[in-house]
């Protein structure tokens, strides 16, 4: 299931449903329900069946990528419909072992898969399985290049050759085979702008990548899918990552601080953290904020989760 099931699609066992295996999956999809909602899934924003954002945005990717991950995370912090987040207790992190007692660092990228299985329910069938697996790779490779797997050409937001339409009608009626249709803000290559234009027609760009699959993450700490995966009411072993000889070391050893998540800020190369996309941080907002929520804005400025992605990469 986690890797190189293509081979299995068109047999009979592997798509077809099950009844046992099914209740195996339906007691572990509430399993994962539970943490959804203990992260705050109800407060979001966007109910897009998992995906982490609208495929008419500009940034919209495949996969999930560091800015979506800062939005998904300030719509959980944020508490939209009044629902707020629960961080897990000492006492329930106490029996768990590192990474898998890290989880709540990868609470948006849980909150994310329970919409898609929510959205995709349990059928019984291995091929269920080997759908959630697929969510897991694009949901915990920050949109990263693997050089064990072979190039794939995946469609992001941005448009070639766009041209500007008033209205969405306008819009509907430029649009020709093999085109599509985006809000103007930030849809052209390099994020410029038309005047005037609510929506843009044009060919969506694609872009060479190397998709990460199981056997890439053996390395990887991601805590959020290996406690998941390890849950007792998981359906199938072969659904956890890998685990190489160098990060057995570092469970040996009681593991290691994972990469921060930054609190919602200002960045040193003028973004807001967290901040809505095309809307404008004004410091007055500030006085509508929660006292706890002000105490954890501090006065100097921190890298956002873009650049700090870029000095990691570096």
């Amino acid at each position: 299931v986690a890797g190189g099931w293509s081979k299995y699609k068109d047999s009979l066992p592997f798509w077809s449903p099950n009844p046992t295996r099914r209740a195996q999956q339906e007691a572990w999809f509430e399993e994962v329900a539970m943490l959804a909602e203990q992260a705050g899934v109800d407060g979001m924003l966007y109910p897009w069946g998992g995906e982490w954002c609208d495929d008419d945005a500009s940034d919209y990717d495949e996969e999930y990528l560091p800015c979506h991950r800062e939005d998904v995370l300030f719509d959980l912090e944020d508490g939209g419909r009044g629902a707020r987040p629960r961080r897990p207790t000492a006492a329930e992190l106490a029996p768990l072992a590192w990474p898998h007692s890290c989880w709540w660092h990868d609470r948006d990228r849980i909150v994310l898969l329970y919409m898609h299985m929510l959205d995709n329910p349990p059928d019984g069938s291995f091929l269920w399985e080997a759908r959630v697996c697929e969510q897991v790779h694009a949901l915990w490779s920050d949109g990263r290049d693997s050089l064990r797997t072979s190039i794939s050409y995946v469609r992001q937001g941005r448009l070639e050759g766009a041209r500007p339409a008033s209205t969405r009608a306008e819009a509907e009626a430029m649009r020709e085979e093999g085109m599509r249709m985006a809000f103007s803000d930030g849809a052209l290559p390099g994020g410029e702008d038309i005047p005037g234009a609510a929506f843009v027609v044009g060919r969506a760009v694609t872009a060479p990548r190397r998709l990460m699959t199981h056997q890439c993450f053996e390395d990887e700490a991601a805590p959020g899918w290996r406690m998941l995966s390890s849950l007792p009411s998981c359906p199938n072993p072969h659904m956890r990552f890998p685990m190489s000889s160098s990060l057995r070391e570092i469970v040996s050893r009681g593991g290691e601080p994972l990469k921060p998540l930054l609190p919602r800020t200002a960045c040193k190369c003028g973004q807001r953290i967290g901040e809505r996309r095309g809307e404008a941080y004004d410091a007055d907002d500030s006085e509508s904020d929660s006292e706890e929520r002000r105490e954890e804005i501090p006065v100097e400025p921190r890298a956002c989760i873009l650049c700090l992605s870029e000095d990691w990469g570096s």
